[in-house]
């Protein structure tokens, strides 16, 4: 059996691309293993040596300063890229509370430059997924860039754009330590 680390929780684009990857490579046994952030994968991969690793080429870490290229040449010696596919995210879904008025916008590291592209001004926060910076939001938020899939519209809610985004995913092996 092979696991694959890949971000969760189960909401999450990337848990649906290795549900994705599993089913097309059935030929072989898999188990997805959901961790909290891609930094903690990033972090321990000692942990998972021989393992997979499932990560999106839109990348990008707040916490470690960094986005995908530099993970692919930083971790040379730790990953060994396998295969490229593309799966498509979910729609995303920028969404406005009409009630509260602090400029304040949640979503993903990855996403932030297109958050601020679509609302100027606003003072992005940023979590390790889009479902959490959905959970951020729902508490004091005005704007949120997230799925779709994960949103339950209110009436003092605004849809301010829906977006369609094909994605590349990436798939390394994790190395044994040298």
């Amino acid at each position: 059996m092979t696991i694959i680390h890949t971000l969760g929780p189960q909401q999450t684009d990337s848990n649906r691309a290795a549900e994705y990857f599993v089913q097309k490579h059935s030929d072989q046994d898999w188990t997805i293993s959901l961790h909290a952030s891609f930094e903690h994968i990033l972090m321990n991969l000692s942990d998972y040596a021989d393992d997979q690793l499932l990560i999106p080429a839109a990348f990008q870490s707040k916490q470690l300063q960094l986005a995908w290229g530099d993970v692919h040449y930083l971790y040379l010696r730790q990953l060994a890229l396998k295969e490229t596919f593309i799966y498509d995210l979910d729609p995303l879904v920028l969404l406005e509370n009409t009630l509260v008025a602090n400029q304040v916008g949640y979503t993903h590291a990855a996403t932030a430059r297109l958050l601020e592209q679509y609302v100027p001004g606003v003072q992005v926060q940023t979590a390790s997924s889009k479902y959490l910076a959905y959970q951020e939001y729902r508490k004091n938020g005005q704007y949120v860039l997230t799925n779709e899939q994960l949103i339950t519209l209110m009436p003092y809610e605004r849809q301010i754009a829906r977006i369609e985004v094909p994605m590349v995913w990436c798939r390394y092996q994790i190395k044994e330590d040298d």
